[in-house]
């Protein structure tokens, strides 16, 4: 057949497409019709064919914790025939509120005023703990979406004990989801001290060559605690056997967090992640969770007694022992480097004030990763020294020590740098000469027949000053009060054009995480608020409690978030988020 003729069908079908009267169908479908009380399981609308409308299910007695949406469309050739085929699916994930049996749907179509019908669910609840085993298998399909809040403490499953390694047996709650779960590893496992640095280590299991992609829905986020991440360009799958059963596992995340001495727990939220199964045209989403984490602090051992104390192993260095400062050499530069594994975050070089010398505060570069043995490398501070007087003199750092499982307490044992100071930037300082003292013959008094008058000039009268000063004060003060109203205009304008632009992008956000992003921008633009990556305790000590409203403003979108409800409407949190950022409604 030529490439004439392909093209002509090509161009025939394409015409002829619109004309062809297609099915309209609409089905129901659950991962399981027995299911668990605490338990998520899949539920899945297709509709497929050209319709107006869809009416989606009634779910009485079951909770949606997530709602998602995908489409795909296909044109077929089969002996001369075109088809085409339009299909619509909604994956929800369910939880039941209740044990009892009941009905889902019917839902329906609506095609040009007719309306066509799906079938209905039968779904059995059973108590805590009474599913058959079809259901625990079934339910791997869509992980727990039950992220609890941070302060739900007493959640079980959210602070379940985990995994020790990648070779440990699956936990409970990764039993839930046995085909696919991420597995969080914590280095060191037991026994950390206020300070010390975690490895929190985030692997996701699945079944070998099982997936075609994954997407992060909500990353952990962890308080009481300074963060640095490595994050994974890509996913380098390995194998590996546990409990008899064969995973594929790769690294997703790892976060090295250092606590800031304000508490003796580390808290994290979980990670969530939705895992797509299937072809392009047949795709299927799990959404599976880790467990949070909760890690305690046990102090430092005989901490009051060393109170500059910092958890590491470090060897502390400094490149000169000795410095000459003259005129060749007004200015040196001392360096010190800290070199090892622990604290960075809190391990400081400080230097004594000296009245001989100005010590210029130091520059500090940084250079420390994750590592296998944790969180190691190098920090380097570069002090600028200028004598003030001439002599000898010393340079004294401040003290302090490092602690570590290995050695104990250690002094990094620096000894004072000697400075001699041969000559000053200064002028030099100049004796008082003697001076000639040179005496003179005053006239004691005038004669008696001699007139006096008043010869001072008239630029000298105060009268004549005050009389030319005022003109000029008042064009002085015309001309400030037209600036400042300029100013004032401009900058009126200008706040409101900004104001506009975020009421615009805040009444247009589609979710919870949208409009928290997008309040954070506009805090940061209108009033050079910055919250975003801060914490909320730390904001609230720096603003003195000025800043409640929006915290709890916050506090309540973020709660919302971690419930992992989907499709609510937020029109009064947006209402709420633009008073708070209009100027007479944000408090100063």
């Amino acid at each position: 057949m030529s490439d004439f003729i392909i093209k002509k069908l090509v161009f025939a079908a394409l015409v002829l497409l619109p004309f062809f009267a297609f099915s309209q169908t609409i089905t129901l479908s659950a991962d399981s019709e027995i299911v668990q009380t605490d338990a998520l399981f899949g539920f899945v609308l297709t509709a497929e064919g050209s319709f107006d409308s869809i009416e989606e299910p009634d779910f009485a007695n079951f909770t949606v914790e997530n709602r998602s949406q995908s489409q795909s469309n296909s044109i077929t050739i089969i002996n001369g025939k075109f088809e085409k085929k339009s299909s619509i699916t909604y994956s929800y994930a369910l939880r039941a509120n209740k044990a009892g049996v009941f009905e889902i749907g019917p839902a329906s179509l609506k095609v040009k005023g007719k309306t066509i019908k799906s079938n209905k669910v039968t779904i059995t609840v059973t108590g805590q703990g009474g599913g058959s085993a079809q259901a625990n298998s079934n339910s791997a399909q869509n992980a727990p979406r039950n992220e609890a809040k941070p302060d739900d403490a007493t959640n079980e499953n959210y602070y379940e004990k985990r995994a020790n390694s990648l070779m440990s047996p699956l936990s409970e709650w990764e039993k839930k989801t046995p085909d696919y779960f991420i597995r969080t590893v914590i280095n060191p496992a037991n026994d950390l001290y206020a300070g010390e640095p975690l490895n929190v280590s985030y692997y996701l299991f699945v079944k070998p060559n099982s997936i075609s992609d994954v997407n992060f829905y909500k990353l952990p986020v962890f308080e009481n605690c300074w963060k640095d991440e490595k994050a994974e360009t890509r996913l380098n799958f390995k194998r590996i056997s546990i409990d008899g059963k064969v995973y594929d596992y790769a690294p997703i995340k790892t976060y090295i967090l250092i606590p800031d001495g304000t508490t003796d727990t580390i808290e994290g939220t979980q990670m969530i992640m939705d895992v797509i199964t299937g072809s392009f045209f047949s795709t299927r989403k799990a959404t599976i969770s880790s467990v949070g984490v909760k890690v305690p602090l046990k102090p430092m051992p005989e901490k009051e007694m060393h109170k500059n104390g910092v958890f590491g192993d470090f060897a502390v260095s400094v490149d000169k022992k000795n410095l000459t400062l003259d005129k060749d050499n007004m200015l040196e530069t001392l360096t010190f480097s800290i070199r090892g594994c622990g604290n960075f975050q809190d391990a400081e070089i400080a230097l004594e004030s000296n009245p001989n010398l100005k010590i210029f505060s130091p520059e500090i570069t940084s250079s420390v990763s994750v590592t296998p043995k944790g969180y190691c490398g190098t920090k380097t501070y570069k002090f600028m020294v200028k004598g003030l007087k001439k002599g000898e003199t010393s340079i004294k750092v401040k003290a302090f020590e490092f602690f570590s499982r290995e050695n104990g307490w250690r002094d990094p044992g620096l000894s004072e740098i000697r400075v001699n100071v041969k000559e000053t930037s200064g002028a030099e300082d100049v004796r008082e000469e003697e001076r000639e003292a040179v005496s003179f013959e005053l006239l004691k008094e005038l004669p008696a027949n001699v007139k006096k008058y008043e010869i001072s000039p008239l630029t000298e009268k105060t009268w004549f000053r005050i009389f030319i000063v005022i003109p000029f004060l008042m064009v002085f003060v015309s001309f400030f009060i037209w600036v400042m109203k300029n100013i004032s205009a401009k900058h009126a304008a200008s706040n409101g054009a900004k104001m506009g632009k975020w009421r615009e992008k805040i009444n247009k956000s589609n979710d919870c995480t949208e409009l928290l992003n997008n309040f954070y921008d506009a805090l940061e633009e209108l009033y050079n608020i910055r919250l975003k990556g801060e914490r909320i305790n730390a904001m609230k000590q720096k603003y003195n409690g000025k800043i409640d409203e929006i915290t709890d403003f916050i506090r309540k979108i973020e709660q919302l978030s971690y419930s992992g409800t989907s499709g609510i409407d937020i029109s009064s949190l947006k209402d709420e988020a633009v008073k708070l950022l209009d100027p007479r409604g944000l408090k100063k």
